[in-house]
């Protein structure tokens, strides 16, 4: 999880760009609805988008972004600051670089699947990116058909219900749990994650179909599919809602808000740490710590707890 840190030239730079925007009558304001290259597709109102080139100096811009937008000569348009953000989804990507995901969003959808199969760990750091910025998550476990007894597959349900998070799970060929993943769409801006091969794409397209969206085979030597999304896109759903799909990935390396503790990104941790002896307790080995004494009592799941100590290595420098 280490972080590529802007140089202070660079942040300068960016912070001019945007102190530099003043409204006035001539910008336009519009919502991003896709991002490819250098240019980016903004929506001013309903239907009605333009594509934009983007300022320099600007930093990344993402599905979700509020922007400011100048018109200049023969109908080009020119992205002139991006406007103040509500939160801001990120990934570190494998070389360690700082990747923006979606701004502005109400709702983290974490896609699992049955096959591949659940990584727990996974799931706990994009849980910890949607509490870090504020996002509410909700659990889906896709194909649930695969499974012959559908019954809390894999105990996810049971460890994460009583934190407080949704889990729903689906099945497009049976159209299980599809009407309850529809309901839960309206009046929020949702992002759909998760690895590749989980079924995002195919969940998309079953909300949109009249979308050319590509869906891709599974890979009989891994149980994994191919990344089938290239770019996030931003789809208004029928019925109310919108929907940012994301590229599927490999994994999910969070970025770290070092100006929080990591436990405040792990509910029951955060709710258990006020009762430690310290309070800047890290929950390792230090003496009268809540958290321990939570799990060795069956308070905190294990899996958890060791999930955010693996995180918790990962984020320390070196």
């Amino acid at each position: 999880m280490a972080k590529r840190r802007l140089s202070q030239q660079q942040k300068q730079r960016i912070e001019a760009a945007q102190s530099a925007y003043r409204k006035s009558d001539s910008h336009l304001q519009g919502l991003v609805v896709s991002h490819q290259g250098s240019r980016i597709l903004v929506e001013l109102e309903p239907r009605t988008t333009i594509d934009c080139k983007i300022k320099s100096n600007l930093g990344s811009i993402v599905c979700g972004d509020r922007v400011a937008i100048e018109a200049g000569s023969n109908n080009e348009h020119r992205v002139m600051a991006i406007l103040p953000r509500d939160n801001l989804l990120q990934r570190v990507d494998g070389f360690g670089q700082v990747r923006a995901v979606a701004a502005n969003i109400s709702q983290l959808l974490v896609c699992l699947a049955v096959t591949p199969e659940p990584n727990l760990f996974l799931l706990d750091q994009y849980l910890l990116s949607a509490e870090q910025e504020g996002i509410d998550a909700v659990i889906l476990i896709n194909k649930i058909d695969l499974l012959a007894s559908p019954d809390d597959p894999f105990g996810i349900a049971g460890i994460y219900r009583p934190l407080g998070y949704q889990v729903i799970c689906t099945s497009i060929k049976t159209d299980q749990g599809m009407s309850e993943f529809r309901q839960m769409l309206t009046g929020q801006l949702s992002v759909l994650s998760g690895v590749s091969g989980v079924g995002k794409s195919s969940l998309t397209s079953y909300l949109l179909p009249d979308e050319p969206i590509k869906i891709a085979q599974i890979s009989a030597a891994n149980d994994e599919g191919r990344h089938t999304t290239r770019t996030s896109r931003l789809y208004h759903l029928v019925g109310g809602g919108d929907l940012i799909d994301t590229p599927g990935v490999r994994g999910f390396s969070p970025f770290v808000d070092t100006a929080r503790p990591l436990a405040h990104g792990f509910r029951e941790m955060l709710e258990a740490a006020a009762s430690c002896r310290f309070h800047n307790c890290l929950h390792l080995d230090e003496p009268n710590c809540a958290v321990i004494d939570a799990v060795s009592k069956g308070g905190i799941t294990a899996s958890r707890y060791q999930n955010y100590l693996k995180m918790l290595s990962q984020a320390k420098p070196g």
